[in-house]
């Protein structure tokens, strides 16, 4: 049997556009990358390398060593694995770092094992993993477990997840690393009937741009968010007039999304093929 594999896990943008805790993407890059190891101690061994910033090696305090351990309750076979991490995203900057170490976990572990475990399985899993770094369960792993799509999830439910292969576009992404754990309690619990009218009918808007593959209507609708943005924004200096910027020379999008940290991607047609995927 097979004891080592050796992950590339992605950077991620998720809250994208009006799909707040719905739509993502998974880049080719930035990534880290991540040597998984079975080992007969029955422990999970955590070793860091690259852009570390003091992460935290015990495994119940760092997002690989906890998707790990909930991995191991999950199939309710004792096992230990050893999990070295070179990272090559920066902490803190909304690339999804700690959702792409919680996925890659359960991924590896699924392959050494055997154990057969779906797409949604793992990605419900790994969101255990999330715990570590954000404090509750988030469904930012789904475009890292399963590298692009387009996706839904549910706070109530178990996730689901659509893949949908979006046309060739290059994404600008700028990183805002910031202080706080999270940027979820900016954003109001309630809202107006007709808001939510018209961020469904944004979503809907975008979902059609992508299966017809037509970039000018993604773009058109990944820039109407009247939930996170107009909320997360604030905390980043000068963004309406970044944004107004962007359009004005001749970006199809802008908008500020994030693994639960704000960064602000923009979008114009080019070159290397993306997906759209949480």
């Amino acid at each position: 049997m097979t004891t080592t594999v050796t992950i590339k896990s992605p950077a991620t943008i998720a809250n994208l556009g009006p799909g707040f805790d719905i739509f993502a993407l998974a880049l080719e890059r930035p990534f880290d990358v991540f040597k998984i190891c079975l080992n007969e101690s029955r422990s999970v061994g955590i070793k860091i390398t690259g852009k570390c910033d003091s992460l935290p090696t015990v495994a119940e305090q760092n997002t690989a060593g906890l998707a790990a351990l909930r991995f191991f309750e999950r199939i309710g076979r004792p096992a230990g694995v050893d999990i070295e991490i070179v990272k090559s995203m920066p902490i803190g900057s909304g690339l999804g770092s700690s959702a792409a170490s919680a996925s890659a976990a359960v991924f590896g572990l699924n392959k050494l094992l055997g154990t057969g475990l779906t797409d949604l399985e793992m990605i419900e899993i790994a969101s255990q993993g999330e715990v570590a770094s954000g404090g509750t369960p988030t469904p930012t792993t789904s475009p890292a477990a399963s590298s692009a799509a387009l996706s839904s999830s549910g706070a109530t439910s178990r996730s689901t997840s659509i893949r949908i292969e979006a046309p060739p576009a290059s994404i600008v992404v700028g990183v805002q690393r910031k202080s706080q754990t999270t940027t979820r309690g900016l954003i109001a619990d309630r809202f107006s009937l007709a808001q939510v009218k018209e961020q469904m009918s944004w979503c809907s808007a975008l979902v059609h741009a992508v299966l017809t593959q037509d970039i000018k209507k993604i773009g058109r609708a990944i820039s109407r968010d009247h939930i996170s943005e107009p909320a997360r924004s604030r905390s980043i200096p000068g963004y309406e007039d970044l944004k107004r910027r962007a359009m004005n020379e001749g970006r199809s999008a802008s908008t500020s999304a994030a693994a639960d940290r704000p960064s602000s991607p923009s979008a114009r047609r080019a070159a290397p093929k993306r997906s759209i995927r949480p």
